[in-house]
């Protein structure tokens, strides 16, 4: 037992450098160190351990880049002080002890740290298309370096066998144990394409080759496998014409048996649809081993990079995939079937409407959606996690600006992709947008949102259609923005019973169980019903979340597409302490929202949803299942508890008057219609309709659609607004009422309710002086927050009195003006202005960087790009401050008996104080000495031995005339020579 404890500790102080018995520090242990391993796109492979880190410490670490470093030797080497570098950056050991005969693993994780179980975190990450990392002991001596090589996702670079100079890629990793190399010898390389896919203005002519002898490359144009001797493969002897394929008949477009919908069957294209060429290629030894197939699109017309503004998207698969009636996807016989045994293989390509290839991998497809599926043009799932490919993810920035929920954090990598169709906005009333801008608005509040993009895709080469690129709501959703482990999440889809979509079944127990069956046998009238129901389920995101499907009059909801999610705690209990998504409470995810705003006429903006969604009025017909008693019973319930009452009033209140207001929708209607509107006809051409009185879309149809959208925008909120009256009239909600909030939004701002007046918040366009409708016999809560350097003082307007506590709570018995009155901090002022060169300049930053002191009260602040500074917290002073402007190169400037009584403004960005720039000596004199120094690397650029960043005045990256015209502006000027 004793030796096995011994094992186990000294495994643990390997793992994390921390030292061992008898380890040294000597020249002599030099030569036995090796960088052994290194991977640089760590994805699945091993975590680091971090348990502190902000995203992924709940899970054991984050998926970091590492270095393996191996000591050959008889004794422990510490290597405190010796350093490790990539191309750009140097760390230095803070400890790190390798074991003899041992391993030592460098998380390259740009931490910086050790971490509290003692794992290294260096300063750098490594890039995996190569870089050059360099070992080196306290002294600067070189110990090892391992190659600049490129590598894939949880591939590995190291040394065949530990400590030998030969090097291998290895599939497998080992870190921390032995290197063991074995290749495999029947792996044929793929073929090389002379040409990547992408766009092209004119025809070329395509090579394909392998440097290994005695293998064949065969080849396909039509999505197929290439397979020796089948009647669609070619084998490659000469280089292939790729052109334009105008006149090329349509194929696929051309099969019939795709849809057995009675409103939406196919009709054949109004026209030649628009082609590119896939092309599949594959090496074959003589002894029939394949290598890996390749797969490239090429879209070739004199007007390519000009032809769409949005994403394309191609998608290369055998026909038999889609087509074939006993397993193609895409055909009446198969459509409705869903499962794992219902994905097929394809290779997706991303392009930029520029060409610019994002990315391009094999993937898994599906047939998403619900009664979607049924219509010709039918929406794609797209799976990068399931072993088709090297990577598992789709590392792009798919979704501009997307961030996840709970960090805030750039999202930009994706296990799954969903391309849709528009959903049921796909008809004739539709713009194929609904879902996208209805979700879009509301992206900002707490509530789960899908992010949109539009595409064009391509089919096996053919011309598919006018897609939405959506997110999908699963638990790859919920791991990339709250960081939960697939084990840990659970969605359900919410029915007469849940049903689990994501989890273990008995998940659903918890929802029935805690939830519905526990209000109905407690009220909810009663306070310690309604505390326990807050523990269970995310009020604000409940409330949110019904705000929106009831604003948008969804009439396909809540009956159908209700879905709920959370964490599983270790314990099952709420967690407050808990990073936002996992505490353990229920939240409501916004989905499927196309039979909102409008959709049909029948439900527009007059349609009282707050009624349907409460069963007040009994639906009865075509969307009579979306109310019936058990889809209304939890909203219906709470309702009846006074706080969430008032609650729920007030959010409502709150969104209509932001992110609702019919101007911000407007705004965004514009967005979404500039987006698509050059892409709307060639769809419509596409996807004609047997029952349509036009051909759909045309522009002209698609236009008056767009009305009826905009239509609901502007007449929706008086709308609204009388539903809440008319619901809650018996309780003494009878009537509106306006406040107007004031302030200076320099000096802070008010929250009221849920909701900032502040000009990021979206819909808020005049924040110091802003209105908003709310209902008499609901009080509302005001709180005013100050900005950095100042503090609340009181409220005036409430009442007529004056209110000191920055939280106040009235029942607005009419139209009422508030103002949140704030003070400078500590009696301060603030003092501000613009600075910029006395000369003209294209470097973007040529105004940044000055710096504005207070002489004798270490007070200062530096200029940004526009040249804008400002100072805080300067007490009132009549016998004047003394002003320092200063930066490198530029001839001081001091500006005496400066009074200060207030905040005060010492220059505008139209009139800014001027700084005279070329003093390369600094000795704040504009003389010969400049001028010799500009002369002495006069016609230099940057990067050139002799170029002079000091020199270089205007920053334009060469020393010339120019430069020397500045100081002659001002020449023999001193600090003296500046005017008052």
């Amino acid at each position: 037992m004793k030796k096995m404890l011994t094992g186990l500790l000294t495994a643990a102080l390997v793992t994390s450098g921390m030292p061992l018995p008898g380890a040294v520090n000597v020249n002599a242990a030099e030569h036995v160190l090796f960088i052994n391993e290194i991977m640089a796109g760590n994805t699945n492979t091993i975590r680091d351990g971090d348990v502190d880190d902000p995203d992924y410490g709940s899970l054991g670490g984050a998926y970091s880049d590492w270095i393996e470093i191996y000591n050959s030797g008889s004794k422990a080497i510490d290597l405190t002080g010796y350093t490790l570098s990539d191309s750009s950056e140097t760390w230095i050991f803070p400890r790190g002890i390798v074991p003899a005969k041992g391993f030592l693993v460098v998380w390259a994780s740009d931490k910086n740290k050790v971490a509290k179980n003692g794992q290294l975190h260096s300063n750098f990450k490594i890039s995996a298309s190569g870089e050059t990392i360099t070992l080196k002991n306290a002294d600067g001596t070189l110990i090892d370096t391992a190659a600049a090589t490129s590598l894939k996702d949880d591939e590995s670079y190291g040394r065949k066998t530990d400590g030998i100079s030969e090097w291998a890629v290895f599939s497998k990793s080992t870190p921390l144990s032995a290197n063991i190399y074995s290749a495999e010898t029947t792996n044929v390389k793929s073929p090389v394409f002379s040409h990547q896919g992408g766009f092209y203005t004119s025809e070329f002519l395509l090579k394909l080759t392998t440097d290994e002898a005695g293998v064949k490359i065969y080849y396909t144009k039509d999505g197929s496998d290439p397979v020796p001797g089948a009647e669609d493969t070619f084998e490659y002897k000469e280089a292939i014409n790729i052109k334009s394929r105008v006149g090329d008949p349509n194929v696929y477009s051309m099969i019939t048996n795709i849809s057995n919908d009675e409103w939406s069957k196919w009709e054949e294209p109004a026209g030649e649809l628009f082609k590119c060429t896939p092309i599949k290629a594959v090496a074959v030894r003589e002894d029939g081993s394949k290598s890996k197939i390749i797969t490239n699109s090429y879209f070739v017309d004199k007007d390519m990079m000009t032809r769409y503004k949005i994403p394309v998207i191609s998608l290369v698969t055998d026909p038999a995939n889609l087509f074939d009636e006993e397993k193609g996807l895409y055909v009446n016989e198969n459509f409705e079937n869903k499962g794992d045994e219902w994905e097929r293989p394809v290779h997706v390509e991303f392009f930029e409407s520029d060409g610019t290839l994002a990315f391009s991998q094999n993937s898994g497809l599906r047939i998403n959606g619900g009664y979607s599926r049924k219509v010709p043009q039918k929406p794609f799932r797209l799976y990068a996690d399931h072993g088709y490919d090297d990577t598992n993810k789709y590392k792009y920035e798919v979704f501009p600006g997307l961030t996840k929920k709970a960090t805030g954090k750039k999202l930009d990598n994706f296990s799954r992709l969903v391309l849709r169709n528009g959903g049921n906005d796909n008809g004739w009333t539709g713009v194929m947008f609904r879902d996208a801008l209805m979700q879009g608005l509301v992206s900002h509040l707490n509530l789960d949102t899908l992010a949109y993009r539009p595409s064009v895709v391509f089919l096996d080469g053919e011309y598919w259609g006018l897609y939405n690129i959506r997110e999908r709501y699963d638990s790859e959703y919920l791991k990339s923005h709250y960081n939960l482990d697939k084990d840990k999440a659970v969605i359900l889809d919410v029915w007469n019973y849940p049903s689990v979509q994501e989890g273990e079944p008995g998940d659903e127990k918890a929802y029935q169980r805690d939830i519905i069956e526990y209000l109905k046998t407690n009220s909810i009238t009663d306070k310690a019903t309604y505390e326990n129901i807050k523990t269970k389920m995310d009020i604000d995101n409940f409330i949110n979340y019904n705000v929106a499907e009831i604003y948008y009059g969804n009439v396909d909801w809540p009956g159908n597409n209700l879905s709920v999610w959370r964490y599983k705690t270790d314990d099952g209990k709420y967690h407050p302490e808990a990073p936002y998504g996992q505490d353990g409470r229920w939240r409501w995810l916004l989905r499927d929202t196309d039979f909102g705003f409008g959709l049909f006429q029948m439900k527009s903006y007059a349609f009282d949803s707050l009624a349907f969604a409460t069963g007040d009025v009994p639906e009865v017909g075509t969307f009579e299942y979306a109310n019936e008693p058990w889809a209304v019973f939890l909203l219906k319930t709470l309702l009846n508890n006074s706080e969430f009452r008032n609650q729920f009033i007030n959010s409502y209140a709150d969104q209509i008057n932001t992110s609702f207001q019919p101007a911000r929708v407007n705004d965004e209607i514009d967005k979404f219609k500039a987006g698509i509107e050059d892409a709307i006809q060639e769809n419509g051409d596409r996807w004609r309709r047997l029952n349509a009185k036009t051909t759909y879309p045309s522009e002209l149809t698609w236009d008056m659609n767009i009305q009826a959208v905009r239509n609901f925008a502007n007449n929706r909120p008086s709308y609204v607004r009388s539903h809440i009256i008319n619901k809650f009239k018996d309780i003494g909600v009878t009537e509106t009422a306006d406040i107007n909030l004031k302030t200076n939004t320099a000096e802070g701002y008010v929250r009221i309710n849920s909701i900032d007046i502040k000009s990021t918040t979206p819909g808020v366009i005049d924040p110091g002086n802003w209105t908003g409708v709310y209902f008499k016999g609901v009080p509302v809560t005001l709180k005013a927050i100050p900005e950095t350097g100042y503090k609340f003082d009181h409220w005036e307007g409430i009442n007529g009195v004056i209110n000191t506590s920055d939280t106040i709570t009235f029942d607005p018995e009419g139209n009422t003006e508030v103002k949140a009155v704030f003070k400078p901090e500590n009696g301060g002022y603030k003092l501000s202005g613009y600075i910029r060169p006395d000369f003209a300049s294209n470097f973007e930053d040529i105004k940044a960087g000055f710096k504005v002191e207070v002489i004798g009260k270490e007070l200062s602040a530096s200029t940004d790009s526009k040249g804008y500074f400002e100072i805080k917290n300067l007490s009132k002073n009549t016998e004047g401050y003394k002003i320092k402007i200063s930066k490198p190169n530029y001839i001081l400037r001091e500006i005496n008996n400066l009074i200060i009584s207030g905040d005060t403004v010492i220059s505008t960005e139209s009139s800014p104080i001027g700084m005279w720039g070329g003093d390369i000596l600094q000795d704040n004199a504009l003389n010969i000495s400049d001028v010799i120094e500009i002369a002495k690397a006069f016609n230099s650029v940057k990067g050139d031995q002799i170029y002079n960043p000091a020199s270089d005045v205007n920053m334009d990256n060469s020393i010339n005339i120019m430069d020397m015209v500045i100081i002659a502006k001002h020449f023999n000027a001193t600090p003296d020579s500046y005017g008052n």
